[in-house]
Parts: structure tokens; sequence; C-alpha cells
């Protein structure tokens, strides 16, 4: 009954999309392939999708979202200095896996993050499911940071994160960022299979 009902509204909601929308889907979709397979452009597609999600999310009173949004597109530029000229040599960045004990600390940063921004939003804004919404904005600041500078584990933290988003845009009936981020979660997966091959 529910595959049936989703199925139904994502084929309304194909012929409604406007092009903005359809404009973040095709930019993000790109930003997460080609960070997959480590192509440093990624991070241009990925600014493009921010800087146009920024105005998207904070229509939909997704406001967390909204600002995450800026974060990724200040953060794309970041990143994308990184990768070509973040080493101690000022050269290309390579790929690193972090200890259990750090993973724990960047996890503990993201927790120390979410609480306040939960309690904030749903306290003193029309935020929709505020602690999700929180959790998500959180976690993905410090997964992007780690992206930025090839910690591998960055794609573990996007699997959590972006099965997360399904639940929240679908919730928004934002069936196609939903979709969006379903193929995310496929994508985390192949990008963690990926970097694993070039630092085994």
């Amino acid at each position: 009954m529910f595959l049936s009902s989703f199925s139904d509204s994502l084929l309304s909601t194909f012929y409604q999309t406007s092009f903005t929308e359809w404009l973040i889907f095709i930019t993000a979709l790109l930003y997460v392939v080609l960070a997959a397979i480590e192509n440093v452009w990624c991070w241009l597609f990925g600014i493009i999708s921010s800087a146009l999600s920024v105005y998207f999310c904070f229509s939909g009173n997704l406001f967390l979202e909204s600002g995450l949004s800026v974060f990724y597109v200040l953060i794309g530029v970041y990143g994308w200095y990184q990768w070509l000229h973040g080493s101690k040599e000022k050269k290309e960045l390579k790929i690193v896996s972090f200890s259990f004990i750090k993973n724990l600390f960047l996890i503990l940063i993201a927790c120390f993050v979410w609480i306040p921004f939960g309690f904030v939003a749903h306290t003193y804004s029309t935020q929709v499911m505020p602690y999700l919404d929180a959790f998500i904005t959180a976690f993905s600041l410090v997964a992007t940071w780690m992206t930025a500078k090839k910690i591998i584990e960055n794609w573990l933290f996007w699997i959590v994160i972006d099965v997360l988003a399904i639940v929240l845009y679908s919730f928004r009936d934002f069936y196609l960022i939903a979709l969006l981020y379903f193929i995310y979660t496929l994508l985390a997966v192949v990008g963690y299979i990926q970097w694993k091959k070039k630092i085994a």
C-alpha cells in the first residue's frame, strides 16, 4: 500500500517539479557521482546545487537545511582547494582513514551541535521535524568537512544521513528530493568501496 502510494505520488511529482528542483537534482547527483570516483570537479556541481537549495529549502520551512546549503557553498570552495592543494606539499590530497577514536570524536562533535540546534528549531521556529532535521544538519556539517579532507569514513556518515533525509523529505512530500537521497545512499556505498580500493 505504502509503495503504491509513494510511486503514484512520485509520478505526480515528476510532472509538477519545477525547473529549479530539476537543476538541484541533476547537479547534486553529479556532485556525488564525481566525488565517488574522486574527481575534483565534483565541488563545482556541489556549489551550484547548494546555491539553488538555499531558497528551495527555505520556502519549504526547512530552515536548518537552508542554512546547511549556505555552508555547503562555502565548504565547496574549501573542498575544491583542499583536493587540489591540501597536502603538506601543497599538492593533491590523498585519501586517508581515521581510527575508531578519531571517528568517535567526530560523532561527539556532531552530537554536541545536534541537540542545541534541535532545541532552538523546536522552540523558536516552525521547523518541520526539528530534531531529525537538526541531526541531519549537524552530521552533514561534519561529514562534508570529512569529504573535503578525503577521510574515507565520510561515506559511512553519509549513508546514515541520506537514509534519514529520505524520511524527512518524504514527510514534506518532496518526493523527487527523497528519491535523490535514495540514490545518494547507493552512491555512498559505491563511494566507500571505490575509495577503499585506493587506500588498500
